[in-house]
């Protein structure tokens, strides 16, 4: 049985044009997602709330418009597209339902020197695949890049761009921390940046520096370069390693688990099998160093799906680059991934090779 490729959304233009797109395309998945996740404040369920709620909105609000004024365009051309209230674009790309507590979906992400020394990177993204499109974005400003957006958001995650820069995001859950979400900028906005504006690793580290944010994440360059971090609304920890090799899913190590520990972490969320998912990446590397190939990793991610493995009956994507060789190219599976669901796809354009 053959594979179909990945459905992907082709959003090109200016920023209310590439807002108007998406919300002409996939309208309905957009108001599937306004009702899964911004329901209670449409029924009145979080009245009592309605006050820290409108604060969040307008401070990120002024906050992202100050900083990404593109995104003001593009968020009014959702909504013109898919027909809602301007002020609902703005709540689903604002994470509005996440105000009270900051959580995501669990995710892995990996690079490790390959074949010929060639950094490979690659990793997944687990959440419900139905809040999600598969996106090729051509801003008239900026670089064109492939990710994952929520549908109706002005997001991006993991991904690649025409410079070459592959992107890898995992989720960093920490028990027992309490953290000033007043002062937390949505993680998927900042990787949107990352993607449409960021050529190198420095580029990335400058970001990590800039903005307050949740995440794991693993950055390679088209150099070959790796930058890994924990990043906790604020500070950071650059990963270190002396064999090049890297993989982060959903809790922090070494330094960044010190760090937090300071603040009260009380270890990983046993649920959702972050130190078994890192186990069996880290378990890969050591075989794969030096010696790794596309196909290696094809092999690896597109296992059949177990819960508690990389690959799980919640993994809706799974991505792998080589940016040293193919700048352009980032191969491709949706749910349900399998080794013969890999499509690569062309990033400067969007399509299939």
């Amino acid at each position: 049985m053959t594979t179909p490729p990945p459905p992907v959304l082709h959003l090109a233009g200016a920023p209310r044009e590439l807002g108007r797109r998406q919300g002409n395309a996939v309208r309905s998945q957009i108001h599937a997602n306004i009702a899964a996740l911004l329901g209670d404040f449409l029924t009145g369920a979080k009245t009592a709330q309605l006050e820290k709620i409108t604060a969040w909105q307008n401070r990120l609000r002024e906050f992202c418009f100050d900083h990404w004024p593109w995104l003001q365009p593009e968020i009014q051309g959702i909504a013109e597209g898919a027909n809602i209230e301007p002020a609902l674009a703005e709540l689903l790309s604002f994470r509005a339902w996440q105000y009270e507590v900051y959580h995501a979906g669990a995710c892995s992400s990996f690079a490790l020197p390959g074949a010929n020394g060639h950094t490979l990177t690659g990793g997944t993204l687990d959440d419900p695949r139905w809040l999600y499109t598969i996106a090729h974005v051509a801003p008239t400003t900026g670089l064109r890049f492939l990710s994952f957006p929520l549908a109706g958001t002005v997001w991006a995650n993991r991904g690649q761009n025409e410079a070459g820069l592959a992107l890898g995001i995992s989720s960093l859950i920490c028990p027992g921390v309490t953290f000033d979400l007043d002062q937390l900028v949505p993680v998927d906005l900042v990787f949107r940046d990352m993607l449409q504006h960021c050529t190198t690793i420095a580029d990335i580290e400058t970001r990590c520096r800039k903005f307050k944010f949740f995440c794991n994440l693993i950055a390679v360059d088209a150099t070959g370069a790796v930058f890994a971090s924990s990043n906790y609304c604020g500070d950071f920890t650059r990963q270190t390693s002396a064999q090049n090799t890297y993989a982060l899913t959903n809790h922090p190590v070494g330094a960044a688990a010190d760090a937090l520990r300071a603040r009260g972490y009380t270890g990983p969320d046993p649920g959702g099998f972050s130190i078994e998912r890192l186990d069996q990446i880290t378990a890969w590397m050591t075989v794969q160093h030096g010696r790794a190939t596309v196909e290696n990793a094809i092999t690896f991610l597109g296992a059949m799906p177990q819960a508690g493995r990389v690959n799980n009956p919640h993994t809706a994507f799974a991505t792998i680059a080589l940016p040293q060789l193919h700048p352009h190219t980032l191969w491709l599976a949706q749910q349900p991934v399998t080794s013969a669901a890999f499509t690569p796809i062309d990033v400067r354009t969007g399509k299939p090779h």
